[in-house]
């Protein structure tokens, strides 16, 4: 009998090389990219914080990241947006990929909630600041709600809409957690719609533990919007419950069809 290909016998062997030679090569070098697309952006912001090639270097980025891998995104529900108008898009969260899927996915500019931590990174801190991001401090005081809504009006202003990962952290098990409310109190606040996007996939790009990143497929649901206009301050939980239980059950979906 003859005996398989090498490649055959090893493919669990070919897959981790590959995916050490995608991680430990281009991931460093992507991050050299990023400090320099995040000078630019700086650069272009200080004289025209209105630029479209701030939100052409967003996308280019997140093309390029999604190439590491690399990742392919099916993305199903783009007849639920309206270009013309801002959302708070509610999404769950289950890889470090999930950013640069959402801004390839959603047929808006979005700007998400990023901490703080992240803006002492060298050049990281204005670009994210000239692109729209939001800084937040994961303290939960009033003045933090306050600050987040004042940044949410000038993201809308600016013509973008403004993601949050409704879990407030990324799943360590590929389970969607409980949503917390911030999300509807935000969208309630500033008069926005909410728009659920269910993030199918990504896990398994790169698994908590795991220092590589794998090729992966990704499947992004954006189901119709929530309107906040009559939401009264003791619904706020129910919508949110609402909310996860109609994205949980697209996820759980989402999933049987994968395995």
């Amino acid at each position: 009998m003859v005996a398989p290909p090498r490649a055959l016998r090893y493919p669990a062997m070919a897959r981790t090389l590959s995916a050490a030679a995608r991680t430990f090569v281009l991931v460093p070098l992507f991050f050299v990219y990023t400090i320099f697309k995040a000078g630019y952006v700086t650069w272009v912001g200080k004289r025209n914080r209105e630029s479209p090639k701030i939100e052409q270097t967003i996308q280019t980025w997140s093309r390029r990241f999604l190439r590491i891998p690399p990742v392919v995104i099916k993305v199903e529900g783009r007849e639920h947006v309206d270009p013309n108008r801002r959302y708070v898009v509610v999404s769950n969260h289950i890889s470090n990929f999930d950013i640069p899927v959402l801004f390839r996915s959603i047929p808006t500019p979005i700007r998400f909630l990023a901490k703080k931590e992240l803006y002492k990174i060298p050049l990281m801190g204005p670009g994210m600041d000239m692109a729209g991001i939001v800084k937040v401090d994961r303290g939960g005081a009033r003045s933090t709600r306050e600050a987040v809504n004042a940044a949410a009006r000038e993201t809308y202003r600016r013509g973008y809409s403004l993601m949050v990962f409704a879990e407030g952290t990324r799943s360590r098990t590929g389970e969607m957690a409980d949503f917390r409310t911030g999300a509807v109190r935000i969208a309630r606040d500033n008069e926005a719609d909410l728009l659920p996007v269910v993030i199918s996939g990504s896990f398994d790009i790169n698994p908590p533990g795991s220092k590589l990143i794998y090729p992966g497929r990704v499947q992004v649901t954006i189901l119709p919007p929530v309107p906040s206009a009559n939401i009264e301050p003791d619904q706020i939980r129910s919508v949110t419950d609402q909310m996860r239980k109609d994205m949980g059950t697209v996820y759980d979906e989402l999933r049987s069809v994968a395995q």
